[in-house]
């Protein structure tokens, strides 16, 4: 099962950080916050992480809780897409780098997503091969480090063969709808530019 603290937890781990939140509060501004948790045990072969999408509203606060994979799957810590190893999303507020844009993996499973094309994340590279998670030789820089669509049916348990090369994956392709759904909605209301958060369990 994946990890679902409560709003208030999360949004006290994110002042605690000084990180930003939105709350849209007047209309036209910002209000959809995207924040992933990785588990404290990584498990690159699983979607044991969470991705909570959330507003801040007053008096209509809400919160959607998603299992994803913040990993990357065994196949590409073996054989990394990148000579410099393998891209491994380092915990950080990333402002303003996201927007709903085309994915476009090398298997050509090409489908809207929100991508990275507006600024730089930091990585963590991983090139040893020996399919294990190694947070070293950190990076920043355009890697395309999207949020993207997993299985058709994804479930907790389901393991994480060759989904993600360093992206933040879906489990299950409606819980992605949903999701993607979200976004375009606040692209198009609001303007369309997202930042990403990753959080670690052990924050809390």
């Amino acid at each position: 099962m994946f990890f679902t603290p409560p709003l208030d937890e999360i949004t006290r781990v994110m002042t605690a950080k000084g990180y930003k939140l939105y709350k849209g509060q007047k209309k036209g501004e910002r209000g959809l916050n995207l924040v992933g948790i990785r588990r404290k045990t990584a498990s690159p072969d699983k979607f044991d992480d969470t991705i909570a999408v959330f507003f801040l509203i007053p008096g209509a606060a809400d919160v959607m809780y998603f299992s994803i994979t913040t990993d990357p799957s065994p196949h590409y810590l073996k054989h990394p897409v990148n000579s410099a190893g393998t891209a491994i999303l380092k915990e950080g507020q990333y402002i303003d780098t996201h927007k709903v844009s085309m994915h476009s993996p090398a298997s050509g499973n090409k489908h809207m997503a929100v991508c990275q094309r507006l600024g730089k994340v930091t990585v963590f590279r991983d090139k040893n091969k020996d399919g294990k998670l190694d947070f070293v030789n950190p990076q920043s820089g355009m890697f395309g480090i999207n949020i993207h669509k997993g299985p058709l049916n994804g479930n907790w348990d389901t393991r994480n063969p060759n989904y993600s090369a360093g992206c933040q994956v879906f489990a299950d392709a409606d819980d992605f709808k949903i999701f993607l759904d979200r976004c375009k909605k606040e692209a198009a209301d609001v303007k369309n530019v997202f930042s990403y958060t990753l959080l670690n369990e052990s924050d809390f």
